[in-house]
């Protein structure tokens, strides 16, 4: 695989070429100064630390430029192992060892990690998220101690330096505190600095975890649930660590409170086990209307998206219904944040009456502690100001303890329902170079509760140009998606040069199959974006097939990069037509089409459907039309029926040698 080459030069390329890559790709590559050997490709996981993803090397020989990803490794002929990354329709390489010459990549062997989640199981992710809380939080603790500067250093002068004839012993007593204060100052940003750095990483490893899920997920409202998740597992590493650190202030000044005030240090404590139950209680008085009113907002968010996406029909439909239905929402959602700002406001409230009657118990502690001589005089404000914190600390470590139960209950239910009846594919699967045949055992397809195709036989190959006809509500479209597995069929097998459609490798998918279907639309970015996407580089290209679908548009290479996509002036006809030479180009062995001239005239739509036939003879086309005409460039026919008749399907079958029609009996 990497050639015949010493360890030591495998290991000196290697190194340089792995850590790039998987700097450039987000992912945390583990020590490897001294113990990457030869056998990284073999073990690639043992190399790379992940929560939620394993990798699995992919290693191909390109033949075209088109098919390379954006950031890959490449071993050339001389066994060097380079990176380079795609900059618009050209290669930067990354490597130390960079190579200044034009270098071509027809024929190298090109080298990729590809992620594959570890689990989809929600409790499993939950409890990662949950336990994924660094240790260093840890080193908050001993530096609590400083939070006793201030105390300690009122004390000192109240005690001390008050008394003091000599202003240099109090300036240099006081520089020795700042000191401290800075010193504190510093390591706490330190050591939150590395803490962020950490957070930011993990925040990295779920964002990536949400991209995966978002295609495949069954969640209606994916983009809010995906966002709440996102929110509320920051908020839950945030929140950690202000409890850790205010937990371990609250015994800190829990001791001192004790060390000055003795035994009467118990009267105050009873106050503050009263005011602490008491401030659980109302906090978490607003739990459920908290939860609800999240949901609600996402409900909202969702309506937005929603009208926004269907602003062009608000003109033409009835606007007071559809104000009333998002109206009720809004009421719902007002009452809710009415509810949570008036007891918030309760809160704020308790809080200062708390801050008072602290305040009250604390001179009447001091006040007995220095009649029984316990207490110095001079010592009153050191108390005061360490009563001061320990209540502040004790109503953060209540408001923490209710942020983490909020976050966490958002953050399993978000992954409830952005997980639920998503299945995880196995990872060895089978990759296919080409797709020379379409296998279609015992397919049943069932449209609005009745099946209308039953038990089909059939096999195409390639050249081969299927058209499926039938009426609105047939299973048509159920029909084509069953092609490629979207969702997986129920009744009967799908396979690809004789393998089960589910076990065939997703890069055969994303090389060897193209699926068009009216509601696809362009990704949000400009046209250059969206054309990478679908492996078109070169400018040159990209304005040609613009030209070819929007012949009377006057265009140049600014007119990709310029604006967004959704800004450009085009037509629902042109869109389409764009859309579908993009997934074309890189030349599908399987090409699938779900009503492809939906917005192209009948005439217009059969002459463009002969073109993209004549221009992919080596590919297996299947085609889901309503227009009739298309039929006549098809070599075979699908035309499915119901069961008003008589549950038959009729199939013409290579109407270029056969004359009639064949019927099965479904």
């Amino acid at each position: 695989m990497l050639g015949e080459i010493s360890n030591k030069g495998v290991t000196s390329m290697l190194i340089d070429a792995v850590k790039i890559y998987c700097k450039k790709k987000g992912m945390k590559l583990l020590n490897t100064d001294n113990n990457i050997s030869s056998d990284i490709f073999e073990h690639i996981n043992d190399y790379i630390y992940d929560d939620y993803f394993e990798y699995k090397v992919d290693i191909f020989v390109c033949n075209k430029n088109s098919e390379l990803p954006d950031i890959f490794i490449v071993e050339d002929s001389s066994h060097e192992f380079l990176v380079y990354e795609r900059i618009i329709d050209d290669f930067c390489c990354l490597s130390h060892q960079k190579k200044q010459e034009l270098f071509s990549f027809t024929g190298k062997k090109i080298i990729v990690f590809r992620p594959f989640p570890k689990t989809l199981d929600t409790d499993i992710i939950y409890n990662k998220i949950k336990n994924n809380i660094t240790v260093k939080n840890l080193f908050f603790i001993p530096l609590s101690i400083f939070s006793l500067l201030l105390p300690f250093y009122s004390n000192l002068f109240n005690s001390r330096l008050i008394y003091s004839s000599s202003l240099v012993s109090v300036i240099y007593i006081t520089i020795f505190f700042v000191f401290f204060a800075f010193f504190d100052t510093f390591f706490k940003s330190m050591i939150y600095k590395s803490l962020t750095k950490i957070n930011h990483d993990n925040f990295v490893s779920i964002s990536k975890l949400i991209i995966y899920l978002l295609p495949i997920t069954k969640d209606n409202d994916a983009p809010s649930s995906s966002r709440t998740l996102e929110i509320s597992t920051v908020n839950y590493w945030k929140s950690v660590t202000l409890l850790v650190v205010d937990g371990v202030m609250l015994i800190v000044f829990a001791i001192c409170i004790v060390a000055l005030l003795g035994s009467y240090s118990f009267f105050l404590f009873l106050f503050y086990l009263a005011s602490g139950f008491f401030f659980i209680y109302v906090r978490f008085k607003s739990y459920k209307s908290t939860i609800h009113s999240n949901n609600i907002n996402n409900v909202r968010l969702t309506d937005s998206i929603s009208l926004r996406k269907n602003k062009a029909q608000v003109r033409f439909i009835k606007f007071d219904e559809l104000y009333h239905a998002f109206y009720s929402n809004m009421l719902l959602s007002d009452k809710l944040n009415y509810k949570l700002d008036t007891h918030n406001h309760k809160w704020s409230e308790f809080l200062k009456l708390n801050s008072f009657l602290s305040m009250v118990f604390m001179y009447i502690v001091c006040y007995l502690a220095i009649n029984s001589g316990l207490l110095p005089k001079a010592s009153i404000i050191a108390v005061l100001i360490i009563n001061t914190r320990l209540s502040v600390a004790i109503i953060s470590v209540v408001n923490s303890v209710y942020i983490i139960n909020v976050s966490l209950y958002q953050i399993k239910n978000s992954l409830m329902k952005l997980t639920q009846g998503v299945i995880l594919p196995a990872q060895n699967l089978i990759k296919l170079e080409r797709i020379k045949e379409l296998t279609l055992e015992n397919v049943t397809i069932e449209s609005h509760g009745r099946a209308t195709l039953s038990q089909y036989n059939a096999t195409f190959s390639t050249g081969s140009i299927v058209i499926v006809q039938g009426q609105v509500g047939m299973g048509k479209s159920s029909f084509v998606r069953s092609l490629i597995a979207q969702p997986p069929l129920m009744y009967g097998y799908i396979r690809y040069n004789q393998v089960n459609i589910t076990n065939i490798d997703a890069l055969t998918f994303q090389r060897e199959v193209a699926y068009y279907e009216p509601s696809l639309s362009f990704f949000k970015g400009t046209l250059r974006f969206n054309f990478n996407l679908y492996g078109v580089y070169e400018s040159e290209r990209m304005i040609f097939i613009i030209k070819k679908c929007c012949p009377n548009m006057s265009i140049d290479a600014n007119f990709l990069d310029d604006v967004d996509v959704d800004e450009l002036k085009l037509s629902a006809g042109e869109k389409q037509k764009i859309i579908i030479y993009m997934m074309l180009e890189k030349k599908p062995s399987l090409i699938i089409l779900d009503d492809p001239t939906s917005f192209i005239s009948e005439n217009e739509g059969v002459n463009f459907l002969r073109e993209l036939v004549s221009e992919h003879k080596d590919s297996i086309f299947v085609i889901a039309t309503h227009n009739s005409d298309v039929s006549n460039i098809g070599t075979e026919v699908i035309n499915i029926a119901g069961e008003d008749l008589s549950k038959r399907i009729f199939i013409q079958t290579n109407k270029l040698s056969m004359n009639g029609i064949m019927r099965k009996k479904i």
